[in-house]
């Protein structure tokens, strides 16, 4: 008799297990999938990060980024073995299934404030005049839409870092080092900044920017 219950108990553990194992992986791509599904609905205007240029940034800030991370990580190996050898695997589980759980709740939040970020654009209406610095075609790739990555060296700031944005649109592969470009451009309804069309300075048109709603 004492089967049946025992094998009820391990088949609910498994289902949870699988739950937790794949819920919050299938919230994630839901979530992406309805968020790309308004945006092709709503038609937005594009939004290109203006960014500063990440080659004008020395090894040392990469390999300090590299350390922070490698560092969080063997300090949560450790956390969780000091975990598993004090209070024993069951508590250590349930926090590795806790750490999971807020994980996937963090990968929604984050796709939901780019996506916030980007429908609240307020845009400028003075142009930013920027000359081109450099030029880099980046292709497509899995995790990327690939584009002209553009250097730019804004006018009036000779001694500030470059910037770079990438814009995947086809006519940006025109543009050439040492032109001279007018950037409509945006703030983000929270943060960060974003072209939203060019021209050239001489005012032969490459990208009008487009109407916003």
């Amino acid at each position: 008799m004492t089967g049946q219950p025992d094998a009820a108990a391990s088949a609910a553990a498994a289902r949870r297990t699988a739950w937790l194992a794949f819920g919050p992986l299938a919230a994630v791509v839901g979530l992406r999938w309805v968020l790309a599904w308004l945006d092709d609905r709503a038609a937005r205007p594009p939004a290109w990060p203006l960014q500063p240029f990440a080659g004008a940034q020395g090894p040392l800030d990469a390999a300090a980024a590299s350390a922070w991370v490698l560092a969080a990580l063997l300090a949560l190996c450790a956390a969780l073995w000091w975990l598993r050898r004090r209070h024993g695997a069951p508590l250590r589980n349930r926090v590795l299934a806790v750490l999971w759980l807020l994980l996937g709740v963090a990968a929604c939040a984050a796709q939901l404030y780019h996506y916030l970020n980007l429908s609240g654009l307020r845009p400028e209406a003075a142009p930013l005049a920027a000359r081109v610095a450099g030029t880099h075609f980046k292709p497509p790739s899995l995790r990327s839409a690939g584009g002209q990555l553009l250097v730019l060296q804004l006018a009036g700031a000779p001694g500030a870092a470059p910037l770079q944005v990438r814009i995947d649109d086809p006519r940006a592969q025109r543009i050439a080092p040492g032109q001279h470009l007018l950037l409509h451009w945006a703030h983000g309804r929270f943060a960060g900044r974003y072209v939203t069309g060019w021209q050239m300075a001489d005012g032969a048109p490459a990208a009008a920017a487009p109407a916003t709603r």
